[in-house]
C-alpha cells in the first residue's frame, strides 16, 4: 500500500495575526483513495492529488462504510468531487450506508456503468453526479434523498423511465413523448429534469411541488402546454427556456420569484400573465420571446405592473421587461428612472425608443440584438452606456451621446453594422473593450478631448473608417487591436498645435494624420444654423488676424466650449465641455471659415462670441450673436412641478431649481 500526503493549508490573518489552519490527509486503502479528516469522517476521492483520477484498470469499485488507518478509523461519509470520473472501464458500484452526499461529477462519463443503488443514507446529489453515464439503464433513489443537482443524469441515454422519489422528480428520459403528468406528492422538479425532451407535449405540475428547477424543461421544444401548480413558489434560472412551442403560460398566485430567463427564448409565447404574489424577476426572463405582444401583471400584484403589455414595477419607476413582439415606436413614460438589464433585449420589431430625461440607468444589454431600431437619442441624465448596451442594433445608423455620459463600456455598440458616424462627448476618458468592434459600416469617428484610452479591440475590425478626429491634447493610447483593421490612409484630424505628438506615436502614427480645420467658405457676416444638438458656425475673416477664438455659452453665462484658430483655419486650442466636428480643411481660398460644433443641448439658446486678434494678442474685431437649437426643449419647463413650489439658487456658477425634496439643474436633469 502506497501512501501520500497532501495538507491544504488555508491561512486567515485575523486582527491580533493568528494563523489558522486545515488538515487532511490523500492516502490509498485497498482499491480506493480518501481524504481523512480531523473529525474521523473520510471522502471518496480520486488517485491523484491534484486534478482528475486515475483508476485506470477500476471495473468495480465498493465503497465501505468504514476505514481504518494507522489504527483509527474513519466514518465515509461522502464520495467526493469527480471521484470516479471518467473511469469508463465501472461497471458496479456498491455504496456504503454510512455516505450522506454524493459530489458533483462524482461518476461523470462513467460510461459502462450499468445500474447503480443508492443507500438510504444519501441525502443529497450533485452537479452532474452521474452526467454521461451512457450505459446505465436503471437507478434507483432513496427517499431520503432531498437535493439533485443540476444535470444529475444528463446523458444517462439508456434510462427508459422516469426517475424520482416522494421528494423529488429527478430525470425523464429524452425518449419520453406525448403528455405527462407529475405523480402527486413530489415536492420539487430537480434541475434540468426534462431538459431536452423534445417529443414532449404538455406537462401538468400537481400541488405538491413547491420549486422547477434550474433549466428544468429547458429545450423542450414541443412542449405545448404546462399547468403549473398552485404551490409552487419559485421558477429557477432558465427554467422553460427554448420551449419553442410553448404558446401560453399563467404563473400562478404562490410564485414569489421568477429567475434570470426563465421563459427565454419561447418564440412561441404570446401570452404570458403574472399573478400576485411575484416579488422579483429576473434579468431576460422573458428575453427572446419574439412572438410575445403584451406581458399582463394581476392588478392586485403590490411589486409589479403592466402598461401597455410592458412590464414594469409597481411605481413604474423601473422599466423591467419590454414584450419581444412590440413593433413600431416606443415612448418610455416619464415616470421611469432605470432600464433594467435586457429590457428591450432582441425585440426586433421596434423602430424608435424614446427615452426620457428621467431615466439615469440604462443596464447591461438593454437594446442588444434590437435589428430594427434605427435611432436612438441617450438623454443627459445617463452617465454610462452598459456593457452590451446596444450590441447588435445592425440597423441603427445613428445615435446621440450626451455630455453626461462618462463611460462606454465593452461591446457596448459592438456589431452596429449600420452606424456610420459617432461622436464621443468630452466626458467620456476611456472606450471599453471591442465598445464598437465590428462596426464595418462606421465611417467617421470623433473623440472628445477627455478621452485618454482606448481599451483592446475599441474599434477592432471597422474597416470602413475614413476619418477619426481626436481633440485629446495628447494622443490617447491605443491598446491591443484597439484600431486594428483600419486601413493605414485613414485620416487622423487633430489640434494643429499637436500635430507631432501623433505623427510620431506608436499606433497614430501608422495613419494619415492631419490638423483639424475649419472649411473655407465666402461670407461676410457672422451666421449660426443650429440644428438639435449641433450649431453650424460661419463667421468672415478679418485682415491681419492671427487667430479667430469662439466662445459658446449658456443663457446663464457658464462657457460650453472656447475654440481657437489660426489664421488658416486650423484648431490650435480647445477648452470645451461639447466635442466638435469639423469639414476637412480646403486649400481655396475664401472670405471666411465654417465649422460645427455638436454636443449642445436640444432647445437651449445659447450666446456665441467671436474675437479676431493678430500677433501681439491684439482684439481686432469682436461679433456676438445668439441662437437657439432645435428639438424639445429640457429646461426647467420640463421639471416636475410636484405640486410645489419652485426655487432657483446660485451654486459655482451654475444654476439649480429646488421643487420638494428634489434639486434639477439648468438643464432639467435630477441632481438629488
Amino acid at each position: 500500500m502506497k501512501k501520500k500526503i497532501f495538507t491544504l493549508l488555508l491561512a486567515v490573518a485575523a486582527s491580533v495575526g493568528t494563523m489558522f489552519a486545515w488538515d487532511y490527509e490523500h492516502v490509498q486503502i485497498g482499491d480506493l483513495y480518501y481524504n481523512l479528516k480531523e473529525d474521523k469522517t473520510a471522502a471518496v476521492t480520486y488517485e491523484l492529488s491534484w486534478g482528475e483520477n486515475n483508476y485506470s484498470g477500476l471495473t468495480a469499485a465498493t465503497i465501505p462504510a468504514s476505514v481504518t488507518y494507522n489504527s483509527v478509523t474513519y466514518s465515509v461519509t461522502s464520495i467526493g468531487e469527480y471521484a470516479f470520473k471518467g473511469c469508463t472501464g465501472l461497471t458496479s458500484v456498491t455504496i456504503g450506508n454510512s455516505v450522506t452526499s454524493i459530489g458533483d461529477r462524482a461518476f461523470s462519463g462513467c460510461s459502462s456503468l450499468t445500474s447503480v443503488t443508492i443507500p438510504n443514507s444519501v441525502t443529497s446529489i450533485g452537479i452532474a453526479a452521474f452526467y454521461g453515464c451512457s450505459g446505465l439503464t436503471s437507478v434507483t433513489i432513496p427517499n431520503s434523498v432531498t437535493s439533485i443537482g443540476d444535470r444529475a443524469f444528463s446523458g444517462c441515454s439508456s434510462l427508459t423511465s422516469p426517475v424520482y422519489n416522494t421528494h423529488v422528480f429527478a430525470f425523464m428520459p429524452t425518449s419520453y413523448s406525448g403528455a405527462f403528468t407529475i405523480p402527486d406528492g413530489i415536492e420539487s422538479i430537480a434541475c434540468g429534469a426534462f431538459r431536452g425532451c423534445t417529443a414532449l407535449t404538455s406537462v401538468t405540475i400537481p400541488n405538491s411541488v413547491t420549486s422547477i428547477g434550474t433549466g428544468a424543461f429547458e429545450d423542450c421544444s414541443g412542449l405545448t402546454s404546462v399547468t403549473i401548480g398552485n404551490s409552487v413558489t419559485s421558477i429557477e434560472y432558465g427554467a422553460f427556456r427554448g420551449c419553442t412551442a410553448l404558446t401560453s403560460v399563467t404563473i400562478p398566485n404562490s410564485v414569489t420569484s421568477i429567475g434570470t430567463g426563465a421563459f427565454e427564448d419561447c418564440s412561441g409565447l404570446t401570452s404570458v400573465t403574472i399573478g400576485n404574489s411575484v416579488t422579483s424577476i429576473g434579468d431576460e426572463a422573458f428575453s427572446g420571446c419574439s412572438s410575445l405582444t403584451s406581458i399582463n401583471v394581476v392588478t392586485d400584484n403590490l411589486n409589479y405592473c403592466s402598461v401597455e403589455g410592458v412590464l414594469f414595477n409597481k411605481d413604474k419607476t423601473v422599466l423591467v421587461q419590454c414584450p419581444g413582439g412590440k413593433e413600431g415606436d416606443y415612448t418610455i413614460p416619464n415616470s421611469v428612472t432605470s432600464i433594467e438589464s435586457y429590457a428591450f433585449c432582441e425585440c426586433t420589431g421596434l423602430t424608435s425608443v424614446a427615452i426620457p430625461n428621467s431615466v439615469t440607468s440604462i443596464g447591461e444589454g438593454a437594446f442588444e440584438g434590437c435589428t430594427g431600431l434605427t435611432s436612438v437619442t441617450i438623454p443627459n441624465s445617463v452617465t454610462s452606456i452598459r456593457w452590451r448596451a446596444f450590441e447588435g442594433c445592425s440597423g441603427l445608423t445613428s445615435v446621440t451621446i450626451p455630455n453626461s455620459v462618462t463611460s462606454i463600456e465593452s461591446y457596448a455598440f459592438s456589431d452596429c453594422t449600420g452606424l456610420t458616424s459617432v461622436t464621443i462627448p468630452n466626458s467620456v476618458t476611456s472606450i471599453g473593450n471591442y465598445a464598437f468592434s465590428d462596426c464595418t459600416g462606421l465611417k467617421n469617428v470623433i473623440l472628445g478631448s477627455s478621452v485618454k484610452v482606448l481599451e483592446q479591440g475599441a474599434f477592432y475590425s471597422c474597416s470602413s473608417i475614413e476619418s477619426i478626429t481626436c481633440y485629446s491634447m495628447r494622443p490617447p493610447t491605443a491598446n491591443q487591436e484597439a484600431l486594428d483593421g483600419l486601413d493605414y490612409s485613414t485620416i487622423v484630424y487633430v489640434p494643429a498645435d499637436y500635430l507631432n505628438f501623433y505623427k510620431v506615436h506608436d499606433s497614430w502614427g501608422l495613419f494619415d494624420v492631419r490638423p483639424i480645420g475649419a472649411s473655407k467658405t465666402e461670407t461676410t457676416e457672422v451666421k449660426v444654423e443650429p440644428t438639435a444638438t449641433t450649431a453650424d458656425v460661419v463667421w468672415p475673416a478679418v485682415s491681419g488676424a492671427a487667430t479667430y477664438e469662439l466662445v459658446i455659452k449658456d443663457k446663464g453665462g457658464n462657457v460650453i466650449c472656447t475654440l481657437i484658430f489660426n489664421a488658416q483655419g486650423q484648431l490650435t486650442q480647445i477648452a470645451f465641455n461639447a466635442p466638435s466636428r469639423n469639414n476637412a480643411p480646403q486649400q481655396t481660398q475664401a472670405a471666411g471659415f465654417s465649422f460645427t460644433v455638436t454636443g449642445l443641448e436640444e432647445g437651449t439658446s445659447y450666446d456665441l462670441t467671436i474675437t479676431s486678434k493678430d500677433n501681439n494678442g491684439t482684439t481686432l474685431d469682436t461679433k456676438t450673436i445668439s441662437f437657439t437649437t432645435t428639438g424639445e426643449p429640457q429646461g426647467i419647463e420640463d421639471v416636475p412641478s410636484d405640486q410645489v413650489q419652485s426655487t432657483k439658487f446660485l451654486r459655482n456658477g451654475k444654476m439649480y431649481i429646488i421643487r420638494g425634496e428634489k434639486v434639477y439643474n439648468a438643464q432639467g436633469a435630477l441632481v438629488k
